[in-house]
């Protein structure tokens, strides 16, 4: 049921201000049942209170910045602005999306973003957000797992390219990131001093949003590309820097609600299930006494994609 207590919550008017009505009188007038499920539907999943507000106008927007609705996007500024979500937030959640969109989808969004802050008299040019932030190699080695600091090719690596870039990445990607390092530098060294710089230090070392909003915004925005392969990898880095697994989840959730099922049910589910599973944080989204059943199911489902995947019936 939807929660009739406690403060009100946003409704589908609160994050579609300009086109809430328009959807439901369209719908109203080629099916009414349709209609209602529509609604429904959508007012149920937005007054859920596990993601806030101010988050999930976030991910909103590095969701709509991806796939390139721009119209939807800019009644996303718009509605979040009137929220009271910083107006710097918003940039940076569209700027975090150079990494996987590149510089024409992003400058198609600060355009929007532009137009937006231009319509209610503000100037985007003078905002001024604090970028980057002091850092510590002493107080970073902490961030890392033993595995990765006992790695003998840890020391060179560091030597060769500098501790910033690589500490953010083994923080958020242990294991992982030292791997994709040794990899990069027997194939192209050049190429991983300017990966280095631009994404791991250059945007991951920003400092602007707090890593757990950041990843949730990233999570969304794969999501939405049905990039599985990557949210995959960006729901652990969530919950390694403060997210809940009900929060991941939530993201997924809200997901279906704007861009439909597909690439998220049930794959993004199964992950997010043995993710935390393997975080040891499954009981905080399963009652202990049924993990095992839906340990089951999640396994035997991920072992039949990976069957289809590799070609066998």
């Amino acid at each position: 049921m939807t929660p009739t207590t406690g403060p009100a919550r946003p409704s589908i008017d609160a994050y579609l201000p300009e086109s809430a009505e328009r959807l439901r009188q369209l719908f109203e007038r080629l099916d009414r049942h349709f209609a209602g499920v529509w609604a429904t539907h959508l007012s149920r999943l937005l007054a859920r209170d596990q993601l806030d507000a101010h988050t999930r106008f976030l991910v909103l927007t590095a969701q709509y910045t991806v796939t390139e609705r721009t119209a939807q996007l800019e009644e996303n500024l718009n509605a979040a602005l009137t929220a009271g979500v910083p107006a710097f937030e918003l940039l940076e959640i569209i700027l975090q999306t150079y990494v996987y969109t590149g510089p024409w989808v992003v400058s198609g969004a600060c355009d929007a973003f532009e137009r937006v802050l231009a319509g209610r008299g503000e100037d985007a040019a003078k905002l001024s957000p604090d970028v980057g932030r002091e850092r510590r190699l002493d107080a970073e080695q902490d961030t890392w797992s033993d595995a990765d600091r006992a790695d003998p090719r840890l020391a060179l690596l560091l030597e060769r390219y500098g501790w910033q870039g690589i500490s953010n990445g083994l923080r958020l990607r242990p294991g992982h990131h030292i791997n994709m390092l040794a990899t990069l530098d027997a194939l192209d060294p050049e190429f991983l001093e300017t990966w280095l710089d631009a994404v791991y230090e250059g945007m991951y070392g920003r400092g602007v949003l707090e890593d757990r909003i950041r990843l949730l915004c990233v999570v969304g925005a794969t999501l939405a590309l049905g990039e599985t392969h990557q949210s995959r990898r960006h729901m652990r880095a969530a919950l390694r820097t403060g997210a809940t697994p009900r929060e991941v989840l939530e993201v997924i959730f809200l997901t279906t609600a704007f861009f439909g099922h597909p690439h998220v049910m049930p794959a993004a589910f199964d992950d997010l299930v043995l993710i935390a599973d393997d975080e040891g944080r499954l009981s905080e989204l399963i009652e202990p006494g049924r993990i095992p059943d839906v340990m089951r199911i999640v396994s035997a489902r991920v072992a039949r994609r990976a069957g289809v995947q590799d070609g066998i019936t």
